[in-house]
């Protein structure tokens, strides 16, 4: 099940699980208010009034592949590839910590990485 399925169930039938506990229930109805179900997709509104499509976890890998390591995609950071991922219009709550996870076992990425301080040369001989 992807990771708003309760969400989903709830604005579709308007049912809340029974084995939720009275908060689980408030917190449930409140996060709700968030989100909008467009079949097939839910999306999730912000404040500013963007509109992002919650990504299952299947789908996740593939966005992340495909802003990050495609030739039009750069290998930039983690937080660079995530705010690319949303100006597209997809979401899911673990999308920074996601990005940084794949820069870190980006192979590319790990070889271009810039040279720190401690491996530089004096330039004065």
């Amino acid at each position: 099940m992807p990771w708003f399925a309760d969400v989903a169930n709830f604005l579709v039938t308007d049912i809340v699980p029974s084995e939720f506990s009275s908060n689980q229930r408030k917190k449930l109805k409140r996060y709700s208010l968030d989100y909008y179900w467009y079949e097939p997709y839910l999306f999730k509104i912000c404040n500013d009034g963007v509109i992002w499509r919650c990504v299952p976890e299947e789908e996740q890998m593939s966005i992340l592949d495909a802003f990050h390591s495609s030739p039009y995609g750069g290998h930039h950071s983690g937080a660079r590839a995530a705010s690319k991922v949303l100006r597209c219009g997809f979401y899911w709550p673990t999308l920074y910590k996601d990005t940084g996870e794949l820069v870190k076992i980006c192979d590319e990425c790990q070889r271009a990485d810039g040279i720190s301080r401690k491996d530089e040369m004096p330039l004065i001989g």
